[in-house]
């Protein structure tokens, strides 16, 4: 799974269309849909996580939770 594919699913998700999402990123209108075929800048992917709170490397397909971010956050805190 691509990048802009996991995008479209967190968004869905979270009831947000892609281009709200563009826009509130500061993006132009398909940005994100130009990842099918060349790859994202770090920047990018930093502020999708971050808005999103899930991390890089599930936008990029490397791990199958979104959530892991969050509990690293959490154990972060605790420890």
């Amino acid at each position: 799974m691509n990048p802009d594919e996991r995008i479209k699913g967190v968004a869905k998700e979270r009831k947000i269309s892609v281009r709200e999402l563009e826009k509130r990123l500061g993006y132009s209108n398909g940005y994100f849909s130009k990842w099918k075929t060349v790859s994202p800048n770090s920047d990018g992917l930093a502020k999708v996580a971050d808005y999103f709170g899930v991390s890089v490397d599930f936008l990029l397909g490397r791990e199958d939770n979104p959530t892991e971010t969050e509990l690293r956050k959490a154990l972060e805190n605790v420890l």
